[in-house]
């Protein structure tokens, strides 16, 4: 009981940590696959050198509890990738996402996933899941 309990109060304080939260979502591969956008990004702009940039969701959108992270762990707004590099996001406790730019292909971005959920704490173990993904570039959604 006081572990459900526990749970529970997580969920309820991080809204938008992850995708599972909401049972209608599924993973965040699905997610992903099902919506053509990244959890935790507002944005993905193909630059003309061949790079992309990622757009942090910062406060809104899906994914706003993550926070983008440089490779010294710094918080940032956004990054630009060029093929083969990452970038990460996390909760800072148990959600750790990582976006690894693989490829453009007549004008889709070619991404592999890796997916963690850190349960340890809940008295589970970690959960980890990779795949690729193919999306098209898209921008962050204005409020209306």
């Amino acid at each position: 009981m006081k572990r459900y309990l526990i749970i529970c109060l997580f969920l309820i304080i991080t809204p938008g940590c992850k995708p599972e939260d909401d049972p209608n979502t599924g993973t965040t591969i699905d997610y992903i696959r099902r919506t053509g956008r990244l959890w935790g990004v507002a944005g993905v702009i193909l630059n003309e050198n061949g790079s992309i940039t990622l757009i942090d969701t910062k406060g809104s959108g899906d994914g706003f509890a993550l926070t983008m992270r440089d490779p010294n762990q710094k918080a940032i707004d956004s990054m630009t990738l060029n093929p083969g590099r990452k970038c990460s996001l996390s909760d800072g406790r148990h959600a750790f996402i990582t976006y690894e730019f693989k490829a453009i292909e007549q004008g889709r971005i070619t991404i592999a996933v890796t997916d963690e959920f850190d349960a340890r704490s809940f008295g589970n173990g970690i959960k980890r899941t990779k795949a690729t993904v193919t999306i098209s570039p898209y921008k962050k959604q204005q409020n209306p």
